[in-house]
């Protein structure tokens, strides 16, 4: 039994490396060509999520995962729960084809390893046969949720960057669009401002003025920001956009009124959060409490405990 959880331990350590190395590497060519295209040190935003599923890397690492995944995209591949984890990881900012591979063969992976650890490890020899095959399957849960869970956590982190940054994005628009230029180059321009504080929603208008460029109509690279995106205030913003350009309103003074309505969301969103936050923060305060009281009271306590006990 010893052997195996060494064999165990030294799998896991083994992928852990090969995680660690599947990390994207700093992209130098990327930040040259910034340079070269307008003189300037803005880096060029990138286009999709950070880590292991950022880039199609052929190595052994995706080719061992691949068969794990290969059955359950086969056979699942035009259904219903197929298309909601790749849209998923669409929102996340995982789009390279690989990205749903290594999910699924994550989940699967972990879902029996873990149970495989745990049963290795000695205080699971003690338990009954019953507890033993409820905290397996608790194992198995945690293997099969943890990386949706993850998924989640990210999607919603990456959302509330573009919704946090969108009104000031539409301020700059508003300038823009009185100045004279087009939704296209005002866009193409907050995405050169808004490289460095607001990098995520810079990369998403990037890549419409780059779909443009390849020969999307506007209306169309705007609906493929909304779906890939999944922000209902993104939504609103190009349906109001689609609507202003086939009716010929003004368009400044309907970016104006929407960015005002944006800006009195997130200030009722800080408010309802600084609400919450005496709330979040009695229990550690009565932890800390608790702890300072033992700190203070405790040695005096003890002495006059043996005290007593003397007497």
């Amino acid at each position: 039994m010893n052997f195996l959880v060494i064999g165990l331990a030294v799998v896991a350590a083994v992928t852990l490396a090969a995680g660690m190395a599947a990390l994207p590497a700093r992209n130098s060519t990327r930040r040259r060509l910034a340079r070269l295209a307008d003189g300037s040190r803005v880096a060029i935003p990138q286009m999709s999520g950070e880590g292991l599923l950022a880039e199609d890397r052929g190595g052994w690492l995706l080719k061992l995962l691949k068969p794990v995944s290969r059955s359950s995209d086969k056979q699942r591949e035009e259904s219903d729960s197929h298309t909601y984890n790749r849209q998923r990881l669409i929102e996340a900012g995982y789009r390279r084809p690989s990205a749903m591979v290594i999910y699924t063969g994550l989940r699967h992976t972990l879902a029996v390893m873990l149970p495989l650890i745990f049963f290795a490890m000695s205080p699971a020899w003690n338990l009954t046969h019953f507890q033993l095959i409820v905290l397996l399957c608790m194992a198995a849960a945690v293997g099969l949720v943890g990386p949706s869970y993850v998924l989640d956590r990210k999607r919603a982190a990456r959302k509330m960057e573009m919704v946090l940054g969108l009104p000031d994005a539409l301020d700059l628009m508003v300038v823009c669009v009185e100045a004279g230029l087009g939704v296209n180059m005002s866009l193409k321009r907050i995405a050169k401002e808004f490289a460095r504080t607001h990098v995520t929603l810079a990369a998403e208008f990037e890549l419409v003025t780059l779909e443009v460029r390849a020969g999307k109509s506007t209306t169309q690279a705007l609906r493929s920001l909304a779906e890939r995106t999944g922000v209902d205030e993104i939504h609103a913003l190009v349906a109001m956009l689609v609507q202003t350009e086939r009716f010929g309103t003004s368009l400044a003074d309907t970016l104006r009124v929407h960015a005002e309505s944006l800006r009195v969301q997130r200030m009722q969103r800080a408010e309802e959060m600084a609400g919450k936050a005496p709330l979040k923060m009695l229990f550690p305060t009565l932890l800390i409490f608790a702890a300072t009281l033992m700190v203070t009271i405790g040695p005096g306590f003890m002495q006059l405990t043996a005290v007593f006990r003397e007497r």
